[in-house]
């Protein structure tokens, strides 16, 4: 009589992660006084490479897509990196190679203090560095699943952070002090939380991404670190989740949260304020646009949106710099995401934001080697030059005498829109559905201003300085002709703004 042995996908799946299992036992089941060379001796639930010699890992049998990508990552070549760095230490093993460092594992970086052929089983950051030991995972995949979670550093000692963080590669101690490392109270809700809440973002922009938050309600995670990178490796550089070189607003990986109400929008009690509209401000479109308004689309290229800036967004606000002070070397990664960092008193990066500093006390060394501008101080008058204008023509507009964030009537609150409001208080109304053209002005004012919504462009100007100039005086020559306003004497102004700047900026 013939037997026929019928495997169902679990009993495959269960026979083949029992005879992987029992294969690595073999290779690990020495005991302590074994010196056969290439037994992995690291800790008896890691299971690292299967062939040291091609990088496949032995969770990359099975997990096949996910070798191929972490394959393409630095991670795949951490070993060699340091050994090829000429200044490899024993202190620096930890963080390239796979151990329970950065997982929660059992504390194995022992195994690496001598040099032993079983060693090289677990070189690079391999899938159990963040996932934790694989071995039980291994021998029973439908019962035993390993972590795989999205904190980065949230005062956890486990994560990107246990690596990516110390004097020579700070990039978790930069994150924290951002944006992105800060926690927002009341933003951990439904549509808020598709920007402000690391989960939903990636399974937003990674509908197919497997973590141990998804789909909970109970974290509230800030944009962590895995928010724009795929620990398992992406096409796009530096592991990032989406492009950073492309001028599109659906496909740019900043701009799918830099880019919400970007125009005026009956009903809404902030309907008349725009919310994160960085990345339309950058491409040109953002903003309420009065009638018959024309703006020279090419005028991005001779801005910070030209050929000279491909990494768009990252162009300004992600770059990494050496400063040394003293004898000492300080290593900026970028992650602060402030193209002008402020500087303390021997010229090194603080962890202060955005603007927190006077002009003249921030680094310009983003702009410097854009390819846009010839030096900082260049980059500097340009900016001034800009914020100044830009303040002048929004002043024309409104200047909110007392910073309630509200227009009053003229003369509590003083400029075109106070009048309009004096004369007729309804035509400027966010609750109302018409969007009127004081509606559509408040709008304007507010997202170019620095100081006039909770959430502006913030830039001053210097997101697309062309496209703020054109806005704004549009906008101001439509207030001033539908209510009958006498004319603002802005145009000489913006001129010979544009020309001090234009004799700055190298073309």
């Amino acid at each position: 009589m013939t037997t026929h042995l019928s495997l169902t996908t679990r009993n495959w799946r269960s026979f083949t992660g029992a005879l992987a299992l029992t294969f690595f036992a073999v290779l690990a089941g020495c005991t302590s006084d074994s010196t056969t060379p290439g037994q992995p001796t690291l800790d008896a639930t890691f299971i690292g490479y299967s062939d040291p010699t091609t990088g496949q890992t032995t969770c990359g049998n099975c997990h096949v897509e996910k070798q191929k990508a972490w394959r393409a990552t630095k991670h795949a070549g951490a070993w060699n990196t340091l050994q090829a760095s000429g200044h490899a230490t024993p202190a620096c093993n930890n963080c390239h190679t796979t151990n329970g460092t950065s997982n929660n594992a059992p504390d194995s970086s022992g195994f690496f203090a001598a040099n032993t052929e079983g060693q090289k089983f677990y070189y690079d950051v391999q899938c159990e560095s963040c996932h934790g030991a694989g071995a039980a995972h291994m021998a029973g995949p439908e019962t035993s699943q390993p972590v795989g979670t999205i904190v980065a550093d949230t005062g956890l000692a486990t994560g990107c952070g246990t690596c990516h963080s110390g004097e020579h590669n700070p990039f978790v101690e930069e994150w924290r002090s951002s944006g992105h490392g800060q926690f927002m109270n009341g933003e951990w809700r439904d549509p808020c939380w598709n920007c402000h809440e690391a989960s939903h973002v990636i399974q937003r922009l990674s509908p197919d991404a497997n973590f141990v938050e998804r789909g909970s309600t109970n974290y509230q995670q800030v944009a962590t670190c895995a928010v724009c990178h795929d620990p398992h490796g992406s096409p796009n550089s530096a592991q990032l989740r989406r492009p950073i070189d492309q001028k599109d607003i659906t496909v740019n990986l900043c701009m799918q949260c830099h880019n919400n109400r970007a125009a005026p929008v009956g009903l809404s009690s902030r309907g008349n304020q725009g919310h994160g509209t960085q990345g339309q401000v950058f491409l040109g479109i953002a903003g309420w646009i009065p009638p018959n308004f024309t703006y020279d689309t090419t005028l991005i290229e001779s801005s910070h949106g030209s050929s000279a800036n491909p990494r768009t967004c990252a162009g300004c606000h992600v770059n990494k710099f050496t400063y040394t002070s003293g004898g000492v070397t300080t290593y900026s990664t970028g992650h602060s995401f402030n193209p002008t960092p402020c500087l303390d008193a021997n010229g090194v990066p603080t962890s202060a934001p955005i603007g927190g500093c006077p002009v003249g006390e921030r680094s310009f060394r983003a702009c410097a080697v854009s390819g846009c501008h010839s030096t900082e101080n260049a980059a500097r008058g340009a900016l001034v030059a800009e914020s100044t204008l830009v303040q002048s023509l929004v002043n024309t507009l409104w200047v909110d005498v007392n910073h309630d964030q509200k227009i009053d009537a003229f003369p509590a609150d003083s400029g075109l829109l106070p009048k309009v409001k004096q004369a007729n208080p309804t035509a400027i109304n966010p609750l109302d559905i018409t969007i009127t053209v004081g509606d559509g002005a408040e709008f304007n004012a507010r997202m170019f201003a620095p100081d006039l919504a909770g959430h502006p462009d913030g830039s001053r100007g210097a997101h697309n300085p062309f496209y703020y100039e054109a806005l704004l005086i549009a906008t101001i020559n439509s207030v001033r002709s539908t209510y009958a306003l006498p004319a603002p004497p802005v145009e000489q102004r913006l001129l010979t703004a544009r020309m001090q700047r234009l004799g700055m900026v190298r073309r």
